[in-house]
């Protein structure tokens, strides 16, 4: 899950809110939060659910916040 968690977050290229990015290894799932600028103007927060079933690996749910929809919409589909 650790791997998960600094993938997502290079992938993202945002800085981590909360030191999130540290991973409890008792638990099954993770929440990982994350900031930064869309190119220099436009505020975007992240929330990064990761999970690992041994059937299907790591699962990752994403939500995106920023003050633009359109903003939003691209970076969701990036992933």
């Amino acid at each position: 899950m650790e791997d998960a968690v600094e993938g997502v977050t290079k992938i993202f290229g945002m800085a981590v809110c909360d030191k999130s990015n540290v991973v409890n290894v008792t638990e099954k799932v993770h929440n990982l939060l994350l900031c930064g600028m869309f190119l220099g103007k436009d505020m975007v927060m992240a929330r990064a659910i990761i999970g690992f079933n041994t059937e299907y690996g790591c699962v990752l749910k994403v939500c995106i916040r920023s003050t633009s929809k359109t903003i939003s919409t691209a970076i969701s589909e990036c992933v």
